[in-house]
């Protein structure tokens, strides 16, 4: 008896370990949400809005998530919970400014998978035209609603596969790229000036290309949403973000510096200049591009490549992130609590998995109307808020209220240019799309003073 005593929770120790995530698992997990080849679905709108710079808006994005990041190194430790942000704001400043940080993030997650499926099917659409956009979504979404319900664990090995998919497909266009270059010097060549150029630089149009480029770095902060189920849950998302960040800033930029220098003076044998060809295809013009420099069929296979990393595994892994944030938030209150029953054998929030993707659907139809673009940038909304949000959590905990002693760049230097660096792009996201997102904010304030407030509910963060 005494031996099945001291047996029974080494294994239960073991089968919970068997669930938990490695920096390495992490990393795959966070670049399949960020997408190593997320530019190419929104290159030609970075490219028209930057005024053929396209890859100096993705310098500042990674510029501004790179201070991000050791607001998130800072936060973790000191409060590790797969609420992220919502409990860093609760916790740091006020359960009020927690919950509209909460609130955000809900605006981003569930906006993102039903993004991920329209840029998806916009990239089938364009070779698969009898096939409506609408229908490639909603094939997209029934496999995210049926994978998602499966462990984290079990996630994490198909994005592996995905990941190195992508990146081959990366890579190759960066081959071709260069070599279509190197044979065509009389329309093409690797200046300076299509990194920038001083006589077309215009700040309102390149902050507009930063302000929808930024979708490609904001989901490093899905990896946060994972500390509970992390092997060092203080030290490895942290470590992690990091990591994903420095790849994906060097690989965005490379992208767009290689993809701007092709044709940039011009076009061969009487062909469309790059500059028309983005003009003019503004949704698909990055394949149109990748037709050229591969003999008219690697447009296809980046079209298919994205459509497939987009459409399954990043809206996927926002979907397995989102569920997460609203299962913390209904377990302290701030969100009903039939929302954080979680499958004991799997992990999984199961309720909040059901609701996020039948919520996905029901917005799906909507948010095609508004257009890609449009969208990228509402989501964009709420992610660079929130994140503006946790920089000003860091500066106020730590360096104002000094509640934990780290030196003057950690506590003062870092987060205020991560907070001055978001807040300017979030304010240059066009007003239009910027009026939903403060109707979003206002309608969670609302729902938060009756809940508290007449219903006399309380957040309790444990």
């Amino acid at each position: 008896m005494a031996n099945e005593k001291t047996k029974a929770p080494v294994k239960k120790t073991a089968t919970a370990a068997a669930h938990k995530l490695s920096v390495r698992n992490m990393v795959t997990y966070g670049l399949i949400q960020m997408v190593p080849i997320a530019p190419f679905a929104i290159y030609a709108s970075v490219y028209n809005a930057s005024g053929g710079m396209p890859a100096l808006p993705y310098l500042f994005g990674f510029i501004s998530m790179f201070f991000t990041v050791f607001s998130f190194a800072v936060m973790i430790p000191l409060f590790p919970s797969s609420g992220s942000i919502y409990t860093y704001c609760s916790r740091a400043i006020a359960p009020a400014v927690g919950f509209v940080a909460g609130w955000l993030m809900l605006m981003q997650y569930l906006i993102t998978p039903d993004l991920m499926f329209i840029q998806a099917g916009q990239a089938l659409n364009q070779f698969v035209s009898a096939v409506p956009v609408w229908a490639w979504c909603l094939l997209f979404l029934a496999f995210v609603a049926i994978v998602s319900m499966r462990s984290i664990k079990n996630i994490v090995r198909i994005d592996l596969v995905a990941l190195v998919g992508e990146l081959v497909v990366f890579a190759g266009f960066i081959v071709l790229g260069i070599a279509y270059i190197v044979q065509h010097p009389e329309t093409s060549d690797f200046s300076f000036s299509n990194f920038l150029n001083p006589a077309a630089f215009n700040f309102n149009g390149m902050m507009n290309g930063v302000s929808l480029c930024a979708m490609s770095f904001v989901g490093f902060g899905c990896v946060a949403t994972l500390t509970e189920e992390a092997l060092n849950p203080k030290k490895g998302p942290a470590k992690a973000m990091l990591i994903i960040v420095v790849i994906l800033g060097i690989m965005f930029v490379g992208l767009c510096y290689i993809s701007s220098c092709i044709d940039c003076k011009g076009a061969a044998d009487g062909a469309l200049s790059q500059h028309e060809l983005m003009s003019q295809h503004p949704d698909t013009g990055f394949y149109e591009l990748a037709n050229r420099i591969g003999w008219g069929w690697y447009g296809v296979v980046c079209a298919v490549a994205n459509a497939l990393a987009l459409g399954v595994f990043t809206s996927l892994a926002g979907t397995v992130s989102i569920a997460r944030v609203i299962s913390v938030m209904s377990h302290s209150g701030a969100l009903p609590k039939i929302l954080g029953k979680v499958n004991p054998k799997t992990n999984v929030p199961t309720s909040a998995t059901i609701f996020v993707n039948v919520l996905s659907l029901a917005m799906l139809f909507l948010l095609i109307q508004f257009g890609m673009t449009e969208v990228a940038k509402l989501s964009n909304f709420g992610a660079l808020a929130t994140y503006c949000l946790l920089n000003i959590a860091v500066l106020w905990y730590c360096f104002f209220k000094k509640k934990e002693k780290l030196s003057l760049v950690r506590s003062l230097v870092l987060p205020l240019c991560g907070a001055l660096v978001t807040g300017a792009i979030f304010f240059s996201i066009d007003f239009r799309v910027a009026l939903l997102g403060w109707i979003w904010i206002v309608a969670g304030i609302v729902y938060y003073l009756v809940a508290m407030r007449v219903f006399k509910k309380k957040i309790d963060l444990g």
